[in-house]
């Protein structure tokens, strides 16, 4: 094998003596084209045709062209282009679904969160693994700076969010509004009955963030592992289902009383319940 001077190997002898290979650009575009069409593809199914969305140059991300003897360059492909990896906000889009004859409210939804931007391959998880959803009475503003923050949130800090999440906002959900809502919690959306769902790159969940007060999210940690059902469950019963309003009042109230305590009941004995099933298959084994 020839030599440099200095016995190091020669460039194009690096491979011959087993380094890794260059990540492939053009397929790792590909398989975000491809989960990209995938997920516009169902949330068509699932929410019907877009209002609008932020940022407005969404779109699904242009392919990479390799000219021979010069490097790789992307056209730029609106939202799709994920320019600097570092910048979250070219990671994230918000898409705003109208009333239709069947859903009385506004839906925005993120569509990013489960993109695989770093991924070379399908793998069991696409990108963080979720996206998120709001339902709001009217169209209006805070539900995307909601996602958003979340969605900052998941980018830095918590890697994922899932199903019975409860999170602080400390500070109204309407900022700079005086909404008594000043939490949220991570339920299954209603309008993605599969919960979770697959992309060439790989599963993603589709969850519903609802706000709630600091009274409801008391009451939820009081519940043990089921606080986040009861709460949601709660809603339901009371007419207020997954859409949040940002005026309306607590739920803890006497009138109320009987209804949450009725839900505690229920959860704490199907925790005992299953708890009790799981020790015994365990004795079993």
């Amino acid at each position: 094998m020839a030599k440099k001077q200095n016995d190091e190997p020669l460039d194009d002898d690096i491979e011959s003596i087993g380094a890794p290979p260059e990540d492939d650009p053009v397929a790792q575009r590909q398989l975000l084209i491809d989960a990209w069409t995938a997920r516009d593809e169902l949330y068509k199914q699932l929410f019907g045709d877009l209002a609008y969305t932020s940022p407005k140059n969404y779109g699904t991300p242009s392919p990479i062209v390799k000219a021979k003897g010069k490097d790789l360059s992307t056209a730029h492909g609106g939202s799709g282009d994920p320019g600097n990896p570092e910048a979250d906000e070219q990671h994230l889009a918000v898409l705003a679904y109208p009333p239709d004859p069947l859903r009385h409210y506004w839906t925005y939804v993120t569509a990013g969160l489960c993109s695989p931007w770093l991924q070379q391959q399908p793998g069991e998880v696409s990108g963080f693994g979720c996206e998120l959803a709001i339902k709001s009475p009217t169209d209006a503003l805070w539900p995307a700076r909601i996602l958003r923050s979340l969605a900052f949130y998941i980018f830095n800090h918590a890697g994922t969010i899932s199903s019975g999440v409860r999170i602080a906002l400390n500070a109204p959900i309407n900022e700079p509004g005086q909404s008594a809502l000043r939490n949220v919690l991570v339920w299954y959306l209603d309008e993605a009955p599969d919960a979770i769902y697959q992309l060439p790159s790989g599963a993603f969940g589709l969850f519903c963030v609802m706000g709630i007060t600091d009274e409801e999210l008391k009451f939820a940690e009081s519940v043990d592992e089921y606080g986040t059902w009861c709460v949601h469950e709660a809603l339901r019963s009371t007419g207020n289902g997954q859409v949040t309003n940002p005026d309306r009042a607590s739920l803890i109230t006497d009138a109320n009383a009987e209804l949450l305590n009725n839900y505690r009941i229920f959860a704490n004995n199907f925790g005992a319940d299953l708890a009790t099933r799981q020790q015994q298959a365990q004795d079993d084994d």
